[in-house]
């Protein structure tokens, strides 16, 4: 019962003092803004108002809806993708060493560079993006899977062969369930690097999307709506890590690290 009441009241404190950093926060840019008005650095009224015709009305579905679209679509790639070639790769010893040359290669190349060709290939259409987005995503969980499969205890492999488990039933039933920590935290990584190619996607010969009305706002000097679409990505990233954690949470729930217990 005391240990319930400390963590509360550990909670509690916690929440205040982030609640007052972000007041105090708000509060300075307020009184920068008051203080020295300017094209830069608007009210916090004027960012708000601007936020919330972001997130309803006509600018949901030309500004908001296909960047989320585009956005999950591409993870999806990636987090599917990723998770089955990376399991193949972490349980097989020979594809391992003959496709660690190609990922060691590939994993340098900045997501950003496969911009261009990209656009030179496929052109400024959804597909170029989503493609974009993938290629930016998929190698933290590639090698958080490669990772994770390396890392399953022997014992457990042989005791499933034992029982007369196939190669695809020991990947299914023992590899994946055991990479799954390693896996959840690439898809976190993952799910940030698709925010960022997600909008430098979208600054490029887009005609919707939040990058492009961000890009727009920019040369119209309408500096609120900067900043109220870089604060609708960062309301996306917070909504879309929250729910991941909220999987993560479910799926793992016997793994020691969400139990609160001290990780072998």
């Amino acid at each position: 019962m005391l240990k319930t009441v400390t963590n509360s009241v550990q909670r509690i404190r916690a929440l205040s003092l982030q609640i007052m950093l972000i007041a105090g926060l708000l509060a300075i840019w307020q009184w920068a803004a008051v203080t020295f008005p300017g094209p830069t650095l608007p009210p916090l009224l004027a960012v708000w108002r601007s936020y919330w015709r972001l997130v309803q009305g006509d600018l949901l579905h030309t500004a908001v809806l296909p960047s989320l679209y585009r956005l999950l679509i591409g993870f999806l790639i990636a987090a599917v993708g990723g998770a089955l070639i990376g399991l193949a790769i972490g349980c097989s010893r020979s594809l391992d060493a003959w496709s660690r040359p190609v990922l060691e290669y590939l994993r340098y190349i900045p997501a950003i560079a496969i911009l261009p060709p990209a656009l030179l290939i496929l052109g400024p259409t959804d597909t170029m993006r989503i493609f974009v987005i993938a290629f930016g995503c998929i190698f933290p969980v590639l090698l958080a899977a490669i990772d994770g499969a390396k890392r399953v205890e022997p014992t457990f492999l042989d005791t499933a062969r034992v029982n007369g488990l196939g190669a695809i039933a020991r990947i299914r039933r023992v590899v994946l369930f055991a990479a799954m920590p390693s896996l959840f935290a690439g898809l976190r990584i993952a799910l940030g690097l698709g925010l960022i190619m997600m909008v430098i996607s979208e600054l490029i010969a887009a005609d919707n999307g939040i990058g492009f009305f961000i890009l727009r706002s920019q040369r119209l000097f309408q500096s609120a709506g900067v900043y109220a679409g870089v604060l609708v990505i960062g309301t996306i990233g917070w909504l879309l890590t929250a729910g991941l954690l909220l999987v993560e949470r479910r799926v793992l729930h016997w793994h020691r690290g969400w139990r609160g217990l001290p990780v072998d």
